[in-house]
C-alpha cells in the first residue's frame, strides 16, 4: 500500500468510525433536538447530535462545517461569561474571540475581518480568522469563518475551518451555500 493511500485512510478513519452518513442531495439535515434545518454540500459526510450538525468532505482535520445551538450558560464557559438572547452580535464576536484564545488550541490568532452579518434571518457577527494549531496537533496554518447569533435558547453558531493551504479556499463556497440554506425550525 502506498504511503499516500495509507495517509488518506488514516485521515478518513475517524470520520468513518463515527458512522457519518453521506449527504442526500437537497435533503435538509437537522440536529436531533431540532432548532434549525440546513442543506449540506453534496458529496460530503455528516453527523448530528442533540444540538448540532457537523459535516466534512475530506476528513474533519481537513475541512469541517459545524452548525449548532450552544446554550447561553456554556458557550463562553472557559472565559467565565454567559451569553443572552439580547446580547448584541458585536459582544458575541468579542466573547467568541476571547474564548478561542483561552482554549489553548489556537496560536497566533489573526482577525482578517469582523463584520455584521445575518444568520437564519437574525442579526449576527461574522469573523474570518487565521491561526496555527499547537505543535502537538500538527502546527498547521488554519482558517476559520464563524457566524453567530443569539437565540432564546442559546447561540446559533456556524463555523467552517480548514487548513489555509488548499482546503479552505476549495470548500468555503460550499459553506456559504449551506449558510444561505440555514433556517430556524418553528417552535413546537
Amino acid at each position: 500500500m502506498t504511503r499516500r493511500l495509507l495517509a488518506t485512510l488514516l485521515i478518513l478513519l475517524p470520520t468513518l468510525a463515527l458512522a457519518w452518513s453521506p449527504v442526500v442531495t437537497d435533503t435538509p439535515a437537522s440536529p436531533k433536538h431540532g432548532g434549525f434545518v440546513v442543506t449540506l454540500p453534496e458529496a460530503w459526510l455528516y453527523n448530528t447530535d442533540g444540538t448540532g450538525v457537523f459535516a466534512s468532505h475530506d476528513g474533519e482535520d481537513l475541512d469541517h462545517i459545524g452548525i449548532q445551538v450552544i446554550p447561553h450558560k456554556t458557550i463562553f464557559k472557559n472565559i467565565k461569561k454567559v451569553a443572552s438572547r439580547d446580547m448584541p452580535p458585536e459582544d458575541l464576536a468579542e466573547n467568541y474571540l476571547a474564548s478561542l484564545q483561552a482554549n489553548g488550541n489556537v496560536i497566533e490568532l489573526v482577525v482578517i475581518s469582523s463584520e455584521p452579518a445575518e444568520l437564519a434571518g437574525q442579526p449576527a457577527f461574522r469573523l474570518h480568522l487565521t491561526y496555527r494549531t499547537p505543535p502537538a496537533q500538527g502546527d498547521a496554518q488554519m482558517e476559520l469563518t464563524a457566524v453567530g447569533t443569539a437565540l432564546s435558547d442559546g447561540v446559533l453558531l456556524a463555523t467552517y475551518r480548514a487548513p489555509s493551504i488548499h482546503f479552505y479556499g476549495k470548500w468555503v463556497g460550499a459553506f456559504e451555500a449551506a449558510l444561505k440554506s440555514l433556517q430556524l425550525a418553528p417552535k413546537r
